[in-house]
């Protein structure tokens, strides 16, 4: 029997974490009560600092690497979102 070595548990976590903050997005935006819609939020945001700490974990120990972004990609994402926004709001 083999054992998973630690980055790829940290790796797993991560993809579950974001899995259960886009559930519970999804459950918030049906929430029929406002009491319901609390819960929820609280519970996202408690799954959402833990996804951000397994990232931190991860980018600490070199596991997951982010590079920066360069003037021209930050416009071409703003330009993109711009976009995204006016249509969706037509």
């Amino acid at each position: 029997m083999s054992s998973i070595n630690e980055k790829d548990a940290l790796n797993d976590l991560l993809i579950q974490e974001k899995s259960i903050i886009q559930v519970y997005g999804t459950f918030l935006a049906e929430g029929s009560t406002p009491q319901l819609r609390n819960i929820l939020k609280k519970n996202m945001d408690v799954v959402a600092q833990q996804q951000y700490d397994i990232f931190t974990a991860m980018q600490e120990k070199g596991y997951y690497q982010t590079k920066e972004a360069d003037e021209q990609s930050i416009d071409e994402a703003k330009k993109q979102y711009a976009k995204s926004g006016k249509s969706s709001s037509n």
